[in-house]
């Protein structure tokens, strides 16, 4: 029976996806099939399959319920009584409104088309559709109508879903429907270019995601309409998306993505990118109207440097997502299930070597990601997430079921974005991504209503992933102390309600660092005077030394009110999660020179130990939080959810320095030998310079505030003519006995021309070295000039042989 079934659902999606024969189509309805399988699934899909069932069956029951709910007379003033907000006098939920009523028409034409649905080719529901569309066009996403609210429900979010139930019921909308529609659409949307204004005419350029979404939009538009200069004119709008910025929105030379100017946003605005590169790369490849402009190649590269290093676990963190971490659905592992799901879309039109290294990362991601529970692939679906079409869960399925694909480990080592000023550092068992914020990117944005609590997420917010993968998910964002987040200096100042769309820079242009393998010296000067209007201001450092993070600040000044360092604030699995300071249990309490603590959460997998090499007063707290994602979001709930949180923090007080140690995989056993021989030397911690020497595996870093120089022993070892961060690594048998020496070094200041850079000791023979570096001397120092101009903080490296030792072989 079910072979039966599997090849009449078999002729149903070959039906739906117009396969006929070679020449049976024009080019207009080949494009349509080829974007109808992207929505319905491809023909080779067990539609059979739990995951595909689940997928369908939860479709199914939301159409029904909104059919049943949904008024039918055609003058009506709503198809739903809950979303029907069209009259709101701020315009905000009248245009979410609009898109919200297309979304849920999408939604019932995927239903109503998708071979498999409980509902497909279901008369009722197709009437019921293509009525609710025509009343939509009619009434509220009409030519003419000048548009309130949000810009991009009105030109992206409407636009694209009515094409969809366009594309989805062609054979069933009338002529005059099609024609209506996207008359309303080419309204909004007349070129993809620019962005319309309010009278209709074209305003600023669009740009990133915003770009692709309006371009596919055009293709979509032109496709439906047999408009070939639409289609043609609207792919070559993809064309600004493709190449690489220096400033401003898109993709830098080092990964970064930005969005809105100032604002990392891989994980948001990137993520709509990548799945438009992925759908439009597909749909045109083989097309009549093939993307020809050679930078195309550049999608491939960011796949493999701006998207598959940041996942942890199958998540997507938050620290790239801006300001939709105030969305409740949208959480780490929903975002990043999607963003792989695009990835394996993009697999299949990659060259064979980029194809094989996605799906082998793609793999490797989901057999980690143990937060969708038992099921392998269950992944959320609908409004709340971007959800997996059935042709992305189809392509994740086989890449899972592929024995040929062998499952990438997790990288590890240190990377920095320092366009974006974001650092992931990796370790055995774990991960930990830095937020930043500078002159040039903003500590956070806020907009439509949404994260209005954020105001030290990007000002040395530490995140640190374990076991515990779900620690930034659930309640997280609503519940957690906003204004101590882990990493974080603070006086526990705020700005009030954010200013939507402001930027709320760091005044302090000292932010970055240099990394080198499963190294790296990372700083960030800091000013809250812009941000919260805080006079606190300070030097903050962090060394990955291996499995171990070093954090030091120094020049703390007053604030607000009292100043302290959260090394934690962790949510916990377990109310029972057990925190020892000093070998006792102090989950709440202070302890005055304490040298180790250790948290161990074994309901949710974790055990971190924290180290205070010289000696710290602290404090601990223990206690459940309530709040609502009101407060975050003007869009959602205002029901208290709460969760149990382990604080633990350094008051800064007289003090005006700190420094502890992470070692985020530790028992409590190798913590505590860790706080006896910890393993490296504080060299400085300062004004002038932060250093520490690994005295295991001979490797020193440092980062220097200003021009002068950083002490190694007590010595001066490194100096510079200007602020610098410095990786310095030995390596071989003996460090003077033929080893060699390799060298990273990067301006995070973004301004300097070129700085000279001096190491304390001799050097044999050049073996490697970037472009801009020149070496000056290899003895009695070492002497470098590193061209730091249009680095955009990106690092120089240079790798040296060592002499021999007197009397040496």
């Amino acid at each position: 029976m079910r072979l039966i079934r599997k090849s009449l659902l078999a002729a149903a999606v070959a039906s739906v996806l117009l396969a006929a024969p070679a020449g049976a189509a024009d080019a207009f309805d080949a494009l349509r099939a080829r974007w109808q399988e992207q929505l319905v699934g491809a023909s080779t899909l067990d539609r059979g399959d739990p995951d595909v069932t689940a997928q369908l069956q939860a479709r199914a029951q939301s159409v029904q319920g909104w059919l049943a709910r949904m008024h039918a007379a055609p003058d009506t003033d709503r198809l739903w009584d809950d979303a029907a907000g069209f009259s709101d006098p701020k315009g905000l939920l009248a245009s979410a409104a609009v898109t919200a009523n297309a979304l849920r028409l999408r939604q019932m034409a995927l239903a109503y088309a998708t071979p498999g649905s409980s509902l497909y080719r279901d008369a009722a529901l197709g009437k019921a559709t293509l009525a609710g569309l025509d009343w939509l066009v009619q009434h509220h996403y009409r030519a003419g109508k000048p548009p309130i609210g949000n810009w991009w429900d009105w030109q992206i979010g409407t636009p694209l879903y009515v094409l969809d139930v366009l594309s989805l019921m062609h054979a069933e909308t009338s002529d005059a429907l099609r024609a209506r529609t996207l008359a309303v659409v080419n309204y909004y949307v007349p070129d993809p270019r620019y962005r319309t204004r309010g009278d209709g005419s074209l305003g600023e350029a669009e740009t990133g995601a915003n770009l692709l979404d309006k371009a596919l939009a055009g293709i979509l538009s032109g496709m439906l309409a047999r408009d070939e200069k639409r289609v043609a004119a609207s792919r070559d709008a993809i064309s600004p998306a493709l190449a690489l910025t220096e400033q401003g929105d898109g993709f830098y030379r080092d990964g970064s993505f930005v969005q809105h100017t100032y604002v990392p946003y891989t994980g948001s605005y990137g993520a709509v990118a990548l799945a438009d590169f992925s759908r439009l790369v597909r749909l045109l490849s083989g097309s009549a109207w093939p993307i020809t402009d050679p930078h195309l190649t550049n999608v491939f590269l960011w796949a493999r440097d701006s998207y598959a290093p940041w996942f942890i676990d199958g998540a997507m963190p938050d620290a790239v997502r801006g300001r939709k971490i105030a969305t409740p659905t949208q959480t780490e592992h929903s975002v990043g299930r999607s963003m792989i799901a695009y990835l394996a879309v993009l697999a299949e039109s990659a060259p064979p070597a980029d194809a094989a290294a996605l799906r082998s990362t793609i793999k490797g991601q989901m057999a980690r990601d143990r937060s969708f529970g038992a099921r392998y692939l269950a992944a959320p679906s609908g409004v709340g997430t971007s959800g997996l079409s059935l042709y992305e869960l189809g392509l994740l399925k086989k890449i899972a079921g592929d024995p040929a694909i062998i499952a990438a480990p997790e990288p590890q080592g240190a990377r920095l974005y320092a366009a974006m000023d974001r650092a992931i550092l990796r370790g055995q068992g774990y991960a930990a991504v830095l937020n930043m914020a500078s002159p040039r990117m903003s500590s956070f944005e806020s907009g439509n209503g949404e994260n209005l609590r954020a105001w030290w997420t990007g000002m040395g917010m530490l995140s640190l992933y374990t076991a515990d993968q779900t620690q930034f998910g659930g309640e997280f964002w609503a519940t957690v102390d906003s204004l101590r987040l882990p990493g974080t200096t603070t006086d526990r100042s705020d700005g009030g309600r954010p200013v939507a769309w402001k930027m709320y820079p760091n005044t302090e242009s000292w932010v970055g660092g240099a990394t080198q393998g499963s190294y790296a010296a990372l700083g960030m000067a800091f000013s809250l005077r812009e941000v919260t209007g805080s006079p606190l201001q300070g030097k903050k450092s962090w060394f990955l030394l291996g499995d171990r993070i070093l954090a030091l600040g120094a020049e703390i000044s007053d604030g607000q009110g009292a100043v302290e360092t959260v090394v934690e604030n962790r949510k916990l699995g377990d109310v029972r999660a057990r925190l020892v300071v000093d070998g006792a249990p102090l989950e709440n309490g202070r302890k005055a020179t304490a040298r180790w603590a250790h948290l161990r959460d074994a309901l949710a997998g974790s055990s971190v130990g924290y180290v205070f090499p010289q000696g710290a007063d602290i404090v601990t707290e223990r206690a459940e939080r309530g709040g609502a994602w009101r407060a975050l979001n003007d869009q959602q709930s205002d029901k208290e959810v709460r969760a149990s949180f382990q604080t633990l923090s350094i008051p800064n007080g007289a003090s005006r320095s700190y420094a502890y140690m992470l070692l985020p995989a530790a028992s409590e056993a190798a913590t505590a030998q860790a706080a006896r021989d910890p393993g490296l030397r504080i060299e400085a911690n300062d004004g002038r310079a932060a250093a520490v020497t690994d005295t295991r595996a001979r490797v020193y870093a440092a980062n220097l505030w200003q021009a002068g120089s950083a002490p190694r022993g007590g010595q001066p070892y490194v100096s510079a003519t200007g602020p610098l961060a410095v990786v310095v690594a030995e390596a071989g048998a003996d460090a003077w006995a033929g080893g060699q020496l390799r060298i990273s070094a990067a301006d995070p200041t973004q301004k300097q021309q070129a700085v000279e850079l001096t190491v304390a000791r001799p050097v044999g023979a050049l073996l490697s070295a970037s472009p801009g570096v020149t070496v000056l001397a290899t003895a009695p120092r070492l002497r470098l000039r590193i061209d730091t101009a249009r680095a955009a903080g990106s690092g120089h490296s240079a790798t040296f042989a060592l002499p021999l030792a007197p009397g040496g072989k």
